[in-house]
Formats: structure tokens, sequence, C-alpha cells
């Protein structure tokens, strides 16, 4: 990991537990086309809770989100999905700002499948990015470039490097 690089975990670790039940509370509510995450999900508390995957299922959603936020260390790919939860769910306005500010086609701030997306230029980010501190609180915007660098480098690396705060839901 390069200097200033953080990974989706470190991110993770550092949101308060608010944030961390927003996020999978959004995790369950967010249609994936397929139950891969919150299977994903599921078989973390399994293994925590040391129970089977049907016995959580039965769990009430609040009690698997309030195991979910409790998590310090889950493993990388269900935290990226966590993270892409909370965005795609409940900060889709924002994402959105931010590619219609760079001009990208996307629906609902998720880039369009079909579109080449190449490494886009600092020169080009800068503006959008100001506009999202104009428009949105700064501890969600901070986080969200910080999940951009984080899960794209290559594409996000003209992004400033922030260091998001812990952050409230």
């Amino acid at each position: 990991m390069r200097e200033g690089k953080r990974s989706a975990t470190d991110l993770w670790i550092g949101l308060d537990r608010g944030a961390r039940a927003l996020a999978a509370r959004c995790l369950y509510a967010h249609d994936w086309g397929d139950t891969a995450p919150r299977r994903e999900a599921d078989l973390a508390i399994a293994r925590g809770l040391r129970y089977r995957e049907t016995a959580v299922k039965q769990l009430p959603i609040e009690k698997r989100v309030d195991y979910l936020a409790r998590l310090t260390r889950p493993d990388e790919s269900l935290v990226t999905s966590l993270l892409l939860a909370l965005h795609l769910e409940a900060r889709a306005p924002m994402l959105s700002a931010f590619l219609d500010g760079l001009g990208l086609p996307h629906r609902g701030g998720l880039i369009d499948e079909s579109f080449d997306l190449q490494p886009v230029p600092a020169g080009k980010l800068g503006p959008a990015v100001a506009e999202l501190y104009e428009r949105f609180p700064r501890t969600e915007v901070d986080l969200y470039l910080a999940c951009l660098k984080a899960l794209d480098p290559e594409t996000w690396d003209g992004l400033p490097d922030v260091e998001p705060r812990e952050e409230s839901a």
C-alpha cells in the first residue's frame, strides 16, 4: 500500500457505529440483483456468533445490522459491499452530482457498465470535488472520496487525499 493510500477495511475501522449501522442497513436494503453481498454478511455473522447460516437468516434485520456494525475487522470483500451499499442507497444524490460534474454516464450514481472508464485527470476532478463540498456534508464527501481511491486507485488517483473523520449517521 503506497503512503497515503487506505484500504476499505481501514476506512471501515474509522467509522463510528452509527455510520456502520447505516451501511449495514443499506446492504440489506440495496437491490444487488443477486444475493451474494447479503449472504456474505450473513456468513460473517454466522462465523462470528458460531451460528449456522440458516439461524442467522431467521434473525431480524436489525439484529444482523447491529452485529455488522460491531464488526471491527470484517474481510475486505464484505467491507467493500458495505461501503458500496452505503453510498448507492443513502448517498446516491451525492454520487450522481459528482458523476454529472465529471460528465460521466451513470444511473443513480452507478457508472454505466458499457462506459470505458479511464483515469480521470486531477484538473477535471477539482471542480467536481469543490461542488460536492459546497452541496453535501464534509464528512460524507471525505468518506466518498476516500472510498473511490481505496476501491479503484488507478481511476481516481487524481482525487485529493482526504482523511475521513469519524462520522455520525
